[in-house]
Formats: structure tokens, sequence, C-alpha cells
């Protein structure tokens, strides 16, 4: 079971963060465990946001809550003191090793939170020169010393695969190992990654690295590049976060699929941060479960101890209140045999011991009172005893409230603690469910970019010479193309289209109610500038006649009835038919983003019907919902109804 991120990981979770978290502002630090540091941040149009750093261990956002210490450290009372205020600047991954480097800049100053994540992991604050500022642990190396004002030093680093061409690549084979180990530790990629590589090259891991063959060379170089692509290329829209299920529990957390785990369950996720963090937060969980439950069952251990003593305790009473009644009792039953065997005995002691026949009782006798006193005494020790089994089966009662109380509390530690496992899904998503999709009321398929990455994918890898494509002038606008295979789209579908192009371009943000957007065909868009001049990603040429709408900006976010998928479509009649229930919003000041998609849940959740209300909080969760509201704030417009 993996118990920490490895380098790949690592280039995953950056990759998302660095379009999560910069421009972030830092509110908080807190060190809820040894090695673990809690950044609380506030992100524009997201509110708040948590980030776990985890020395040797993790990095990725959460959603789960630890309690924070009392007192908090030395090292968290730094961070307080030097980031809060300051807004993420930068986000990087130092070469491909574990080490995450988290710039933050403030008003008066500009530092660095390095976080190592390999083994005997630690944190380090440094100033803009380099020099550390303050570590989470000290700690000397051959190489460096990670102490107060000495110079940040990497651990020594090792090959980038992402950034390796081929003759680098033959360089490092001509060790004599394994091709296997070679790739798994001088290039870094672990034993999951290496043997992936092998496979999909047809190479036999365990051949010798400097027997390889040029093309075999090659075919490793090409997976590698194969595999890594969504990394390198920064492309979420290819992560297929999972987490790997096996019957004794979970075992691994990946940003994609690979072959060698083909055959297992898997649970899906909508961003590689929410994988790694059920993932991590179940075995973190785990771990507290197991102290929660050593501790208890030391305590219940204590009060079990306890227990039995006065188990004994109530026995003896028992015993000597019986005996004490007993002997009394036998005083008034044998009165005058008594009084004549203390005649016959002519003893002057005050004290006598009597063994009646027939009987196992041996009585003390005052003789300086009556037998009547003697009775008496008896039955006054009996009530002592009795005032004691009392007070000792009242102590036993509280007691054994303790030991249940210290069993409810292992009850809470696993129903309050570990995650919930999630409903496993194999099923292939399409490939346009990556971006923000609707069907024309006439039955074609339009697709709709989220940011300048996507934009790009979508125009390379999707549209056709004989798709439209719409665009606004406004800048940031998506790029949105429908797949009509050349054929001709009503005016019912291209006024839909319009509204959704327009309604995802910062004309909603800007609290427009109309806005315009133009029409072209695939063929007259191009990524090749006029001579002299450049594109930046996401954007493109547009040459030739175009066709201008114009279109109210508004759209539904709902369930789509057959396959029962949260959707966002254009707000027009025949598009809410297609849906069991939706969210209709226009532009306004109403509501965050953040807040809305809170309450769109919540819409949700409560208007369903009890026997679709946990098929409901599947599908309309507020990551997704999240990921398919238009830019700036919104306001409701219309509440659909229960399904």
């Amino acid at each position: 079971m993996k118990d920490s991120m490895s380098s790949v990981d690592i280039a995953a979770i950056v990759t998302e963060l660095q379009e999560q978290l910069l421009g972030a502002r830092v509110v908080r630090a807190y060190q809820p465990g040894k090695e673990e540091i809690r950044l609380k941040l506030h992100q524009k149009d997201k509110g708040g946001i948590d980030l776990i750093i985890e020395a040797g261990r993790r990095i990725h956002i959460t959603k789960y809550k630890r309690p924070s210490p009392r007192m908090p450290s030395n090292f968290s009372m730094f961070l307080r003191k030097h980031l809060t205020g300051g807004r993420i600047s930068q986000i990087r991954q130092l070469d491909f090793d574990r080490i995450v480097e988290i710039t933050v800049e403030r008003w008066d100053k500009k530092l660095s939170l390095i976080a190592e994540l390999l083994p005997r992991g630690n944190m380090v604050v440094i100033d803009e020169s380099g020099k550390i500022l303050l570590p989470l642990k000290r700690k000397s190396f051959a190489s460096r010393e990670i102490k107060v004002g000495e110079n940040y030093k990497r651990p020594p680093s090792r090959g980038n695969p992402l950034e390796m061409s081929e003759s680098d690549l033959m360089d490092l084979c001509k060790h004599d190992k394994d091709i296997l180990r070679v790739l798994a530790s001088e290039l870094g990629l672990g034993g999951l990654y290496a043997e992936e590589v092998c496979e999909k090259a047809g190479v036999d891991k365990k051949k010798k690295a400097n027997a390889l063959t040029l093309n075999e060379i090659k075919a490793i170089h090409a997976t590698i590049l194969d595999i890594f692509e969504p990394i390198i290329t920064n492309d979420k829209s290819k992560f297929k976060a999972h987490i790997v299920v096996e019957k004794e529990g979970k075992v691994d957390v990946l940003p994609f699929e690979l072959s060698i785990y083909e055959t297992k369950e898997k649970e899906f996720f909508p961003s590689f941060n929410d994988a790694a963090d059920d993932f991590f937060t179940a075995q973190i969980a785990e771990e507290i479960e197991e102290k929660a439950i050593g501790k208890r069952e030391k305590e219940i251990g204590k009060y079990e101890r306890i227990l039995e003593e006065q188990a004994q305790a109530l026995r003896k009473f028992k015993q000597r209140e019986k005996e004490c009644m007993e002997k009394g009792e036998l005083i008034y039953e044998r009165y005058t045999e008594i009084e004549d065997i203390l005649r016959e005995m002519g003893e002057r002691r005050k004290v006598v011991t009597l063994t009646l026949p027939n009987t196992d009782l041996q009585l003390e006798i005052d003789t300086s009172v009556s037998l009547h006193k003697n009775a008496n005494a008896y039955y006054e020790k009996a009530k002592v005893f009795r005032k004691k089994k009392a007070g000792v089966e009242s102590a036993i009662a509280e007691t054994q409230a303790k030991i249940s109380r210290e069993k409810e509390k292992e009850i809470r530690v696993e129903e309050e603690l570990i995650p919930k496992r999630k409903e496993v899904r194999r099923e292939k998503e399409e490939w346009y469910e990556r971006f923000r999709w609707f069907w024309t009321s006439d039955g074609f398929l339009v697709v709709g970019g989220k940011d300048a990455t996507s934009n790009e994918i979508l125009v390379k890898r999707y549209m056709e010479p004989n798709d439209l494509f719409f665009h606004t002038q406004a800048e940031g606008a998506p790029v949105v193309i429908a797949k009509t295979g050349g054929k001709e789209v009503s005016e019912e579908g291209l006024r839909e289209i319009a509204q959704f192009a327009t309604s995802y371009s910062n004309l909603w943000k800007y609290g427009f109610y109309e806005g315009e957007c133009y029409c072209v065909t695939g063929e007259q868009v191009s990524k090749t500038p006029p001579s002299g001049e450049y594109i930046k990603k996401g954007s493109f040429v547009v040459r030739g006649k175009r066709k201008y709408f114009k279109a109210a900006l508004g759209l539904c976010i709902g369930i789509e009835k057959e396959k029962k998928q949260l959707v966002a479509c254009p707000s027009s009649d025949s598009q809410k038919s297609r849906l069991d229930n939706f969210v209709e919003l226009v532009p306004g000041d109403d509501f965050e983003k953040n807040v809305l998609s809170k309450e769109i849940v919540a819409f949700f959740f409560g208007s369903a019907k009890d026997e679709n209300k946990e098929k409901i909080k599947r599908i309309a969760t507020q990551d997704k919902i999240l990921s398919l509201l238009p830019p700036g704030k919104s306001s409701v417009k219309l509440r659909g109804r229960e399904v």
C-alpha cells in the first residue's frame, strides 16, 4: 500500500495546484501533526481552501478537517508571522524531485516554503537569496546543512525523465543493471512506472540496460513521453484520477490509468487532489483510529482492573454482611444454650469465642453485656457492610459507564474520521465529458473549453474542418465548437450555441445581459500567425467571413434525463425539457461561485425524492457544479422541480 507520493504524483498535483492556488491569499497556518502543516488560504471566486503539506509524504488540497492544537508550534507561528496576508505567486516542482517550492509575496517580503516530500522529509522557509530562515527540523547530511542562516541546498538530483533526450537516455543505459532498476532508481520513475514503461515499450524489464538496442532505447524514450504527456503538456483533461481498490482496501492512488492495474477495481475522482485527499486521509484516519483504539484499550484495561478489584470487594462485603446477620440470628435461636455454655466456662475474660455444635460459625461474645446486645452488635456490623456494599455497587456502575464511554469512542473514531467508501465506477467517459458540453435541440454535440489549455486541445485534436467554431471578442472567452459534420444547424440550434458561448465569456463577469459572438467553420481557424507576430496559448487566427449572433446571457445547470448526468446548457425551453431538474442562472451580484455551488448542491439534494437522494448526491457534487459555473457572480432566475 502506498504511503507517500511519488515524483509523478507530485508533478500531477502541482499541475492542478497551479490553476487552483496561484493568487490565493494566506490566511493562517496550523501544525496539527509533528510533520504536518496546514495552510488556510482564500482564493477569489473559490472561497476558503485548505492546503495540507506533510513532510516526507504528501501535498494536496483537503476537505477533511482536523482539530488544531491549543498551543501553536514555533514553526506555525513563524509561518503566520511571515506569510499571513501574502499571496501565492508560484508553485513548482523542482526538476522531477519530490520537492515542491511555494513562493509567497507580501508587501514587505518575498519568501518561499520548500516542502521536501522524499524520505526523511522536511519543510524549510527561505528568503529571496536562498538563506534558510527556519526549518521544521534541523538536520545535518554529508552534502548539506539544514539550519538557520545556511544557504538552502537541495538533495542530490537525478535526471528528469520529462526533459530527457534520446541521447541522454542512451548515456544512462550504459549501466550494467537491468533496465527496470535504471528507470526506477537512476531516472527516478519508481518501480510502478518503470514497469509500465517497459511493458508498453515492449522491452524485457530484466534485460541489462547496456544490452539494449538503439530501437529499444528509442521505444522507451517515446513511451515515457507518451505516458507522461498529460504532465508534460499540463493537460489536466487527460488526467483520470482514481484510487485502486482491492479486498483489503485502498492500495494506490494515481493521476491516470496504468495497464498494471487494468483489471483492478477503481474509484474515480474529478481531480487528482480529490483522489489524493481521500486516499491519504483514509490512511491518516486509520492511524488516528489505531492510536485511539490503543488508548481506549489501555483505559479499558485500567478500568477493568479496577472493576475486578471492586467486584472482589463487593463479594467480600456481601459475605461479611451475610455472616453477621447469621451470627445475630444464631444468638437468638440458641440463646439459652449459649448462656449455659458461658456459665459452665466460668471465664472471666471480656470476649470469648464460641463454636456451637452443628454449625461452622464462630461467635465472639462480649461477656460484659447481655446476649441481646451481642446480637444487636452483629446486626449493626451487617448494616456497615451493607452500606459498604452499596458504595461499591455504585462505584462498579460508574466504572462500567466509563468502560462503555471508552468503547463508544472507538465507534466515533470509525464513523467520523474515516472517509466514507465511494461507489466504484468503472464506466468509460466520453471524450467531450472533460469539457463543458450539451446537445442542441436538433441533435448536434456542442463542446466548450474551460481555459487556454483546453481551448488548444479542443481545436487541435477534436475540431474538424466542417465543424462550426464559435467565439466572442471578449478576452478570456472559451472556444465553443459544434460537431456538425458539415450538416446544417437550425436557427434555434445556432441561437443555443451562441448563448452558450457568450454565457461562458467574461461578459458574464462584467454584468452584461446580452452579448455578441461570431461563427466560422473549422477550416477558417488556424494557429499560424501573420509574419512577425506571435499567438499566445489558447488563441487562434480566424480568416474569412464571419457570421455574428446576439444572444441573451443565461445558463441552466441541471440533471439530464436520459443519462442522469450533470450538464450546463442554454436556458431555452427546449433545453429545459431535457432536464429532470435544473437551476437557471443569469448575470448578477447575488452569489459568488463557491457560495452558489453550495446552494445548488443543497437545492438538488433537498428537492430530490427520498429514493433518489443518494443518486443525486453522487451526481451533483460541489466540484462538478463549480466546473460548470460561468465566471464571476450570478443570480438565480428560476429553480426547477422535485425529481
